[in-house]
């Protein structure tokens, strides 16, 4: 707990501090705003960083003199989804950002879409593009990649005997991000099971919103594998934990000379504590504050025309690996973000032929300099320099 509120001191430091950056003045009848905020996982304290993301870019706009309505919507079910997107049709706002519950909503999205409101989606895309002006989001597929491909070497270096065994927790139905991320995993696992490296023993679909659902669904899978498994490789952070916990209940090591486990995420203190102290390895850590904060930033650039965008257009936001050495760092990066000036560079690179471009890892935190639980301020790392010196100019979460 001193972590945490060592980290809680550092944050207050952090949102005190100010980086500038410049933003054009829209046409007069711009000024009034309506963004709407569609939560797919209210309880999921990963979706509250995507709301704080986007409650201070709506604060950073009304400190710039624009009036802004601003409403959120929670829904957990398809149905109740798809009800207020027909109701947020009727209040036709400017702006919606969504996460969605299911791509069985893009029907809704594009019937928005044809009406002229600006649909931008984080964390979770759809499969028909054409629903959305922008996706703001991990490049799922490929940050599995990268995380198991590290954790495989991890497992070469501990000489942990082959064949490794797996199984793969994915989450329920309809979700596209998490089966991106199994197709990641399993993409990377592929030629070691065809050359006799490695097995894949089962996958369980669990809850990825409901860490007491997940736990009933994977403690009832746990007996059946039992020591057999060399690791189990969860595609969501509260799958993850529940793992944890059911492998706990039934009396495995987890970890080091035991059964390891793969995440995905590194939000939630007690997921980072298990990192830290060696229970969990490693996980890969997505930037929720960041999506919401650009995607209501990328919206009204859109909606104030300083920004046109071609078709499928997509901006992976920037993940980074977590392991022991650097879990207390990462919850920093989890309220903060590079300011909407990068966001406009990076989109403004965006072609009919290239729709999709990938954002650096901004800010590093070098573990072999680590001088104390909580590092000094990162330094920026980005090809762009960020312009200073108009009068329009705004806190912007980040550092300079």
């Amino acid at each position: 707990m001193i972590v945490l509120a060592a980290v809680a001191g550092y944050l207050a430091m952090v949102h005190s501090s100010k980086t500038v950056v410049t933003v054009t003045a829209p046409p007069a009848s711009n000024k009034t705003i309506t963004i709407f905020f569609f939560n797919p996982a209210p309880a999921n304290f990963w979706y509250n960083l995507i709301t704080q993301g986007i409650q201070t870019a709506v604060s950073q706009l009304r400190s710039l003199g624009y009036t802004v309505n601003y409403e959120e919507f929670d829904a957990t079910t398809v149905s109740q989804q798809i009800s207020q997107l027909e109701e947020a049709a009727s209040l036709h706002p400017n702006i919606i950002v969504i996460g969605t519950v299911s791509d069985a909503v893009q029907g809704e999205l594009l019937k928005l879409r044809q009406e002229g409101i600006i649909v931008i989606l984080v964390d979770r895309d759809v499969p028909n593009q054409a629903a959305r002006n922008l996706y703001i989001g991990t490049n799922n597929e490929i940050a599995a990649e990268k995380e198991l491909l590290s954790f495989l070497g991890y497992l070469r270096e501990q000489n942990v005997p082959t064949p490794w065994k797996f199984v793969l927790v994915t989450g329920l139905p309809g979700v596209e991000t998490l089966a991106l991320r199994t197709e990641g995993f399993e993409q990377v696992l592929q030629p070691l099971v065809q050359n006799g490296t490695a097995q894949i023993l089962g996958v369980i679909q669990a809850n990825q919103d409901d860490q007491a659902q997940a736990y009933a669904t994977i403690s009832e899978v746990v007996p059946k594998y039992g020591t057999s498994v060399t690791a189990y490789l969860d595609a969501n952070l509260l799958t993850a934990i529940a793992n944890v916990e059911a492998l706990e209940a039934a009396g495995y090591k987890i970890g080091q000379g035991g059964i390891y486990i793969l995440g995905f995420d590194a939000q939630l203190p007690t997921w980072l504590q298990l990192i830290q102290n060696g229970t969990v390895i490693m996980t890969i850590q997505q930037v929720p504050f960041t999506m919401g904060y650009w995607a209501t930033w990328a919206g009204f650039y859109i909606y104030t025309g300083q920004l046109n965008l071609p078709a499928n257009a997509t901006i992976f936001s920037p993940t980074y690996t977590v392991v022991s050495c650097n879990a207390t760092y990462s919850m920093i990066l989890d309220h903060i973000a590079p300011p909407p000036i990068y966001l406009l560079l990076l989109a403004q690179q965006l072609t009919p032929q290239n729709p999709a471009i990938q954002a650096p890892s901004y800010y590093a935190y070098d573990c072999m300099e680590k001088t104390g639980l909580v590092p000094a301020p990162p330094g920026l790392n980005s090809p762009w320099p960020v312009p200073a010196g108009s009068d329009q100019s705004f806190v912007a979460t980040g550092f300079h």
